[in-house]
């Protein structure tokens, strides 16, 4: 008998009713056309336009939750003109040929960049298709294209009123030729961009409809689980497979040894655990087998440490200086007796993370002699296909992917070892479609994770106690790109007369694979608003003013031969924030406020966190933000985006870190590797500064690294306590 589940029925139930054009099979397996339904006509490569009107966006970034899909249909229906009901997101398959160059933007998604690189791109090819709109409508009117204008979803022309809907002029725009120069629209007649949208993929979310990588069933399909090393870089030395054989359901039992060990992918290289996997008809078989192997590994020389153990070798790093990677002034300042006063020093921890994903790691391949068939959430086709290239020794032409959004993706999901597991998995299971699935614990356990920074500190005040020099260390597991590998000074805008800046890549001494987690770099770096607080305590000047004081108006820092920031941008932001906050207003003994400013790119942010500390218990009040961040496309997805980063930092503030004892990760699941929970979340407050800049900037991951410094600022100015490194302890030390 066949069974329909909850998801099936969902879906099939919501597309039982009205007038469609789709017909699902009864386990909702493939999306047909019904008989007789006119196909979609392209209007370049963005735009689909059925015959009943519906613009179908081909979507070929990344959707992990973020609400990028929604901001870039809110960009291109601007400039189409189309109604905005009748927009819909279309996920095609990945097409590098056609996408992945600067004519339209790449597939991948990540480091905010996003709407900054598709927001032209997105302008002009509305505008476009409006144009092949309207001169479609005026070839069949027999009138000037200049006498018609698009409005709504209809072209009408201006002296009679007459009016034909996008639908009806679709098949006739798609045959005329793409025009060689489009007008854009003025800005001051945007009637979406900058107007608050909910997600468009809402409806298909709550409903079921839209499918995620872990939903994809394909005839045939058999499942597959991995039991990979505990310990990171371990090696598989024998495994027994007979009982896992027993297990009825399970197929084939294969080490993953051909595919395991570093990738050396573009600009995210990584490791690959060994493992062995159990392939079987359903994943309770798969995973009922997995408990039945019989394995032993070679866990190596890290089954010797923990995260303590590492932790005071970072610390012992942190005391050595090398040459500087990059400094202004004198490099030596803050030796210069003649000239400095008193050394301040501190030292700041941001241990790993995990990225906590709702939805496990997963991937579904089917490998044939003559091709690849990939079903997958990915920020990086691109590197996806790339991989399966080499790894299949196909032809890009002959590997399908297709793309899917996945419920969250911080970073992780730019990494391309679960498509490697699953293709290898296919192929060597006999060619069939395979799922592969993380569980839980594994997502937990044998997971990449955020990289670790130790963050070394030390400032010179001069015989006049202002501030002369400042140093700083980084040591970091992770450099993200080659671009990247040699940072040159800190990110901030401060004015003061040396700077030196020294980095140390501790990569091939960890025990977890780092990777890029919703911040990148900047977790670490915004712990200098710390001891830039530590200063002003020195100097008893109010840290708010003390920030003022080092932000020179009309001054743009630099922080490398390509980068720089605007001081007045900062001051912006600062200021707003402090006003929004009531900085400066009378608290008693055991209530504080603290400031933590940075910028990501080109995006400024400033975060005031106020807290009580009762009995030595942390309660955080309110967090105020005030962000920078140029034009901004749908306010309330930026709210969104902003208050999520709020989140995760305060996880990674209350409950974070990834410890390691004897080389294994000791946290298995939520209930040791907590998140914030909804009672626990303080009031968050979102101001978004009008902005100089006409062109939007960032903003998934410039929020994630604030409410960590800020809050310990506060705890300082409500306690008197110096808080170093987190998660913070259970009960706060009071001096």
């Amino acid at each position: 008998m066949m069974t329909m589940n909850r998801r099936d029925f969902m879906r099939s139930a919501a597309l039982a009713v009205g007038g469609l054009t789709l017909c699902l099979d009864t386990l909702a397996r493939e999306v047909t056309l019904a008989p007789g339904a006119a196909t979609a006509r392209e209007l370049g490569d963005f735009i689909r336009i059925t015959p009943s009107g519906d613009v179908l966006f081909q979507f070929v970034k990344h959707e992990m939750g973020q609400g990028v899909a929604t901001s870039m249909a809110q960009i291109l229906c601007e400039e189409l003109c189309a109604d905005w009901e009748r927009v819909q997101i279309d996920f095609p398959i990945a097409d590098l040929p056609r996408y992945q160059n600067d004519r339209n933007g790449g597939l991948d998604t990540g480091g905010s960049c996003t709407i900054i690189y598709q927001y032209d791109l997105l302008r002009k090819a509305g505008a476009t298709a409006r144009q092949m709109l309207v001169a479609a409508a005026a070839q069949q009117w027999q009138v000037p294209t200049r006498d018609c204008i698009a409005d709504n979803h209809w072209v009408i022309h201006r002296s009679s009123g007459r009016k034909l809907a996008f639908g009806d002029l679709a098949t006739a725009a798609a045959a005329l030729p793409m025009p060689a120069n489009v007008e854009l629209k003025d800005p001051q007649r945007f009637v979406l961009i900058g107007r608050s949208k909910a997600a468009k993929l809402i409806p298909e979310i709550v409903t079921g409809r839209l499918q995620f990588g872990i939903d994809v069933r394909v005839p045939g399909m058999l499942y597959a689980v991995i039991a990979r090393c505990p310990v990171f870089k371990g090696k598989l030395k024998r495994f027994d497979a007979s009982a896992a054989l027993k297990v009825p359901g399970v197929r084939k039992v294969f080490d993953t040894r051909a595919i395991a060990g570093p990738q050396p992918v573009s600009f995210v290289p990584h490791d690959i655990r060994e493992g062995v996997v159990v392939v079987a008809d359903s994943f309770w078989a798969a995973l009922q087998g997995r408990n039945a192997l019989q394995i032993e590994w070679d866990e190596g020389a890290n089954a010797q440490r923990s995260s303590e153990d590492f932790e005071r070798f970072a610390a012992e790093r942190a005391l050595v200086r090398d040459d500087p990677t990059g400094y202004l002034g004198d490099e030596n300042a803050s030796a210069d007796l003649s000239r400095v006063g008193k050394v301040l020093r501190a030292s700041y921890v941001y241990p790993q993370q995990l990225h906590s994903c709702m939805e496990p790691l997963n991937c579904t391949a089917h490998v044939r002699p003559e091709g690849c068939e990939v079903w997958l959430g990915s920020q990086a086709p691109n590197l996806v296909i790339e991989e399966l290239q080499k790894l299949l020794r196909l032809e890009q032409s002959s590997i399908k992917l297709h793309l899917l959004p996945s419920g969250g993706g911080f970073g992780r999901r730019y990494y391309t070892d679960m498509a490697v597991e699953a293709a290898y998995i296919s192929r060597e299971a006999g060619n069939v479609p395979v799922k592969m699935l993380w569980t839980r614990e594994d997502d937990q356990q044998c997971n990449l994770a955020h990289h670790f920074q130790h963050m070394e500190y030390q400032a010179a005040l001069d015989k006049q106690r202002k501030l002369y020099a400042w140093y700083e260390k980084e040591l970091r597991t992770y450099t993200w790109a080659a671009r990247y590998q040699d940072p040159t000074l800190p990110s901030m805008a401060y004015d003061i007369p040396n700077i030196r800046y020294d980095f140390e890549d501790l990569g091939p001494y960890e025990l977890l694979q780092s990777s890029a987690w919703r911040g990148v770099v900047n977790h670490g770096k915004a712990l200098s608003e710390c001891f830039i607080d530590e200063i002003a305590a020195e100097l008893k000047i109010d840290p708010y003013q003390f920030r003022l004081s080092l932000l020179t108006p009309g001054r743009t820092a630099p922080i490398s031969s390509d980068y720089s920031i605007s001081s007045d941008r900062m001051r912006g932001v600062l200021m707003l924030a402090a006003q929004k906050a009531g900085w400066g207003k009378s608290m008693e003994r055991g209530r504080g406020m603290g400031i933590a400013l940075a910028p990501y790119a080109s995006t400024y942010t400033c975060a005031i966190a106020e807290v009580t500390v009762r009995e030595r218990k942390l309660q955080i009040d309110r967090i105020t933000l005030a962000v920078d961040c140029g034009r901004v496309i749908n306010p309330s997805g930026a709210d969104q985006q902003l208050v999520g980063g709020i989140v995760w930092s305060l996880t990674a503030l209350l409950y974070g870190g990834a410890p390691i004892k004897n080389g294994r990760a000791v946290h298995a699941n939520f209930h040791q590797n907590r998140l914030l929970r909804m009672n626990e979340c303080p009031p968050i407050d979102v101001h978004l500064v009008r902005s100089p800049d006409d062109r939007p900037q960032g903003l998934g991951e410039m929020s994630a690294p604030l409410a960590v410094p800020a809050v310990l600022n506060a705890i300082y100015a409500a306690t008197g306590t110096r808080i170093r490194k987190i998660p913070l302890p259970a009960e706060i030390p009071v001096v």
